[in-house]
Parts: structure tokens; C-alpha cells; sequence
């Protein structure tokens, strides 16, 4: 890999690291910094939670995930430029054409699910059961839009595991635990053993930010480790 690739491969990397950051403590766990109260069934308890809600963490997550979100594109696009280096035209250009969707809609979705727990806080306050409105919000708006924008992201972070797992990047094979996915399962699983504390919320809150977060950095980790072990080589190779 020549320098040139590479520092354009790591500054990709590193403005996905920085946005996820962002996204993580600006746009997600603020919006899940809240103990649910106690309630009949579980559902209704997360909601009675988004009804406790202040302005200023509905805003935080408005204004940080607004701009967190789209911005990840540019780790994806790491990830698919480096499946097209190994062979993997095809994977990588799925994994584009996934990251622009997701950079597009997936700003939108956070956002709508911000203005339902805003619409919680505004209606729960007048009711012990779910209002219709929350409901209406919910089938109509939130279900539909979620259900395309996690079908479209699912593929993708199933299409990066393609090329890792088959050995055509310059990845080790085990470097397929660095996918937003495995955070986006294993958080909210790990979530219901754990207390119903703010900090356990807040991080259920954030898996999907916290999944880009973990990705980005594990596989600079590795693109660097290449690199350094092909300057090695070279080295080795002019001194014999």
C-alpha cells in the first residue's frame, strides 16, 4: 500500500472516530440518561422514561446525532475502499451505497424517534396510559421508516463481513469482530441484566453509535499494524 493510500484510509478512519464520538456522548446517551420508572410491562416503563425527558438532552440529541450520524459515512467508505483493494468491487461498492443511505436516513430516523419522545413528554404528563398519539406517531411514522433504515443497515454490516471473513482484505480473519452489528446485538442483550441505572440506559441508548465507534478504531488499529509491518518488511528486504 502506497503513503498516499494510507493516510487518506486513515483520516477516513479518523473523522468516523471523532463523529461516532460525537454521536455517542452528544446525540445518543443524553437522550437515554434516565432511569425508567416502575410500571406494568416494560414498554411502558421506557416510555414513562422519554416522558421525563429534559429540552436540553432532546435538543443535545437533535443537534449532536444530526450531525454525527451522516458524517460515519466516511469510516464506511473507508471500510468499502479497502474490501475494493482486496478484490471485493462488488462488496465494496454495497457497503458505499449502504453508508450513503445510512448517512442520509439515518439522521432522519434519529431524529424522528426524538420528536416521538418529544411528543411522549408533551402527552404522558396528561395520561397513565399510552396516549393514541404516541401510538398513531409510532405505527405510522417511526415503525415504517425504522424497519427500511435497519433492513438497508443490516446488509451492509453483513456485506463487510464477506470479504474479512474470506481472507481478501488486508485484514486478519478475526478482525470481523469490529463490525457495528455484533454492538448493535450484544449491547441492548447485555443492557437487560444490568440495573435500570442512567449509565446502563445511556449506553443501550448508543449501541449503534457506539458499534461505528468501536469499528472505526479496531480496524485503524489493524490498518496501521499492516502498514508498519510492510515498511518492516521492505526494510528487511533492502538490508539483505
Amino acid at each position: 500500500m502506497n503513503n498516499e493510500k494510507y493516510q487518506r484510509l486513515k483520516k477516513l478512519f479518523i473523522i468516523g472516530i471523532i463523529v461516532s464520538a460525537v454521536t455517542v456522548l452528544g446525540g445518543e446517551m443524553p437522550i437515554g440518561w434516565v432511569v425508567n420508572p416502575e410500571a406494568d410491562n416494560e414498554i411502558l416503563s421506557m416510555i414513562m422514561g422519554y416522558g421525563s425527558l429534559s429540552l436540553a438532552q432532546l435538543a443535545c440529541g437533535v443537534f449532536f446525532g444530526g450531525i454525527g450520524i451522516p458524517l460515519q459515512y466516511y469510516g464506511y467508505k473507508a471500510i468499502g475502499e479497502i474490501a475494493e483493494m482486496g478484490g471485493n468491487k462488488r462488496c465494496g461498492m454495497l457497503i458505499d451505497l449502504g453508508a450513503r443511505f445510512i448517512a442520509f436516513f439515518g439522521g432522519i430516523v434519529h431524529i424522528i424517534c426524538i420528536a416521538l419522545m418529544f411528543v411522549i413528554r408533551m402527552e404522558m404528563p396528561l395520561s397513565d396510559t399510552i396516549p393514541q398519539s404516541v401510538i398513531d406517531f409510532t405505527l405510522w411514522l417511526v415503525l415504517p421508516i425504522s424497519a427500511v433504515f435497519m433492513s438497508v443497515y443490516t446488509v451492509m454490516t453483513v456485506v463487510m463481513i464477506i470479504p474479512v471473513i474470506k481472507g481478501r482484505t488486508l485484514f486478519p480473519k478475526w478482525a470481523v469482530v469490529f463490525n457495528p452489528l455484533i454492538a448493535k446485538v450484544i449491547i441492548p442483550v447485555f443492557a437487560v441484566f444490568m440495573p435500570n441505572t442512567e449509565f446502563v440506559n445511556a449506553l443501550n441508548m448508543a449501541d449503534m453509535g457506539l458499534g461505528s465507534l468501536i469499528t472505526f478504531a479496531g480496524l485503524l488499529v489493524l490498518l496501521n499494524k499492516y502498514v508498519n509491518s510492510e515498511k518492516q518488511g521492505a526494510e528487511i528486504l533492502l538490508t539483505t
